[in-house]
């Protein structure tokens, strides 16, 4: 079950329209908390005098930080239902490794960020908070694009390469998200030998990991990997894509960090990036 979600703002468009979908989310699954996190920048003080200074240089940011969390809960809260409690923390602090003992301290099982779509020039500005969150963090990540309004989930697409399938594929993760959200599980692999692939070993213990949610394996021959998985979305009006960022040694594949990270920019459906902590 899920009954906390994990919630990092900056309190940009993008973040605020994350904060929405935590909070549907929270209300169609039955979630009982969302904890809202925000990490606040400092201008580092140099020695002799770093602690004393650092403070003072650090306290406008905090109270900036403290009026403007306290804004986003009242926010949040006017659009949730009253079940669901919000509480708020604030720090200046890495954000993967507070997020990290977040983790640990509320015991939450789901992280919800914003991304912010466009171009190659964008994508590197940006720096990517929400990908580096998500090949690091133990529980899943969803990455909601500014543009998306909340749809409740009914379907869900999880694309896979079928390889060593029993090894990688996070099941406790994608099961608990099926059961709390009684959703539809697809299951794509995109491949130039759909035939063979319908009947690999990859597929058929896939299908045997998640044979009480009865998938539907659906095979695509395309070149265009982002395209074929963009193509399916629209067309099956899939709500969440569940991907895996992965390497194998030095060479990535397919579905590689590198690939999760153009789904999440380039994607109009919010996505999930669940890593195989159980290995």
């Amino acid at each position: 079950m899920i009954q906390t979600i994990l919630l990092p703002t900056d309190f940009s468009v993008t973040s605020t329209n994350a904060g929405l979908y935590a909070v549907a989310l929270a209300n169609q699954i039955g979630a009982k908390r969302i904890v809202v996190y925000h990490s606040y920048d400092a201008v580092s003080a140099s020695e002799p005098f770093k602690d004393y200074t650092q403070k003072i240089v650090t306290e406008p940011f905090r109270q900036k930080s403290a009026a403007q969390i306290n804004e986003y809960v009242a926010f949040l809260s006017s659009k949730s239902s009253p079940n669901v409690e919000i509480e708020a923390y604030h720090s200046h602090a890495d954000l993967s490794e507070a997020l990290h003992d977040l983790v640990k301290k509320t015991n939450a099982e789901l992280i919800i960020m914003g991304i912010t779509g466009g171009g190659k020039i964008k994508e590197a500005l940006i720096g990517s908070h929400s990908i580096s969150v998500a090949k690091k963090s133990d529980i899943p990540v969803i990455i909601v694009p500014t543009e998306y309004s909340y749809t409740p989930v009914e379907d869900i697409l999880f694309v896979s390469d079928l390889k060593n399938v029993e090894e990688t594929t996070p099941v406790d993760s994608i099961t608990d998200f099926l059961k709390v959200t009684k959703a539809k599980l697809h299951i794509l692999h995109v491949t130039d030998n759909p035939e063979k692939a319908a009947t690999s070993e990859g597929k058929l213990k896939l299908e045997k990991l998640f044979e009480s949610h009865k998938p539907d394996f659906h095979f695509m021959n395309n070149p265009d990997f982002v395209g074929a998985v963009d193509f399916f979305v629209k067309d099956r009006k899939i709500e969440v894509v569940i991907v895996v960022p992965k390497k194998h040694g030095l060479l990535e594949s397919i579905f590689s960090i590198s690939y999760t990270k153009t789904l999440a920019f380039r994607g109009k459906t919010p996505l999930m990036a669940v890593r195989n902590t159980h290995k």
